[in-house]
């Protein structure tokens, strides 16, 4: 059974994974040191800040290092779409000739 790809639906899906990734890469650099969603906040000198402290920067970079891994997924996931629709024309181009090829034969290259 031979499988057909949908160049619409692929290019559908390609458009929002591309917007999930450029939403992504709006985010990212809001976490970086020093920006607004980078910086740590004053916790204060009670003895439950140091705690605070402590989960504050493991949830940052935990934050940071999924959202570093999903980028890297979501550009994966770009580079295969494109493999896959590139692949799929050149299937397409392949038996287009290979059908043209047949047909002449059959009308003894008229």
């Amino acid at each position: 059974m031979a499988r057909e790809l949908d160049p619409e639906a692929l290019d559908e899906y390609r458009t929002l994974v591309q917007e999930q990734l450029d939403h992504i890469d709006t985010i990212i650099p809001r976490l970086k040191n020093g920006n607004a969603l980078g910086r740590l906040p004053a916790f204060g000198q009670l003895d439950a800040s140091v705690t605070a402290r402590t989960n504050y920067e493991t949830f940052h970079q935990t934050t940071w290092e999924n959202l570093q891994t999903l980028r890297a997924s979501l550009s994966g996931i770009m580079r295969t779409l494109d493999d896959s629709a590139a692949l799929a024309t050149d299937a397409d181009e392949d038996s287009a000739s290979e059908l043209e090829d047949y047909e002449s034969e059959l009308t003894g290259g008229q």
